[in-house]
């Protein structure tokens, strides 16, 4: 274990901490989803717990563990999904996770390449976009 956290700060688009042993590690905000969408005030409002392992924003339900920085993730918005989802900004991420049956949280490490989607996944979510489509097109006004 690299220590405890100390203390946390944001800057620019990541999260920092720096530990009891004053060693600093940080992330981009689109590793952690729930505080990439959450306002400045709502990223402001955590503590520290798990003797200094873990912090928590109970308004966001949200837990990351010091060990969530120590591997540097990369964050990579050149990827199927955003260029699925891109072409509908009015199609709302959490509602349509939902849809899926997937975590919002998830879909948004989908797209912002966080994370790699396997085939089957990637087909699920075009899938799910033809079907919303489809349910569009039958609506009778």
């Amino acid at each position: 274990m690299n220590g405890s956290i100390k203390k946390l700060r944001f800057e620019d688009d990541r999260i920092c901490i720096l530990t009891d042993k004053g060693e600093e590690y940080s992330q981009r905000l689109e590793v952690f989803p729930s505080l990439f969408c959450a306002t400045q005030s709502q990223r402001e409002k955590y503590y520290i717990w798990d003797d200094g392992r873990s912090i928590r924003w109970e308004d966001l339900d949200e837990d990351i563990h010091i060990s969530s920085f120590f591997k540097q993730e990369s964050v990579n918005y050149d990827n199927e999904v955003n260029r699925l989802l891109s072409r509908f900004p009015y199609l709302d991420m959490k509602n349509f996770a939902e849809y899926l049956g997937m975590h919002w949280t998830k879909l948004a490490r989908f797209r912002y390449g966080v994370w790699t989607p396997s085939t089957e996944t990637i087909e699920k979510i075009k899938k799910g976009i033809i079907a919303i489509g489809k349910e569009m097109s039958a609506a009778v006004l």
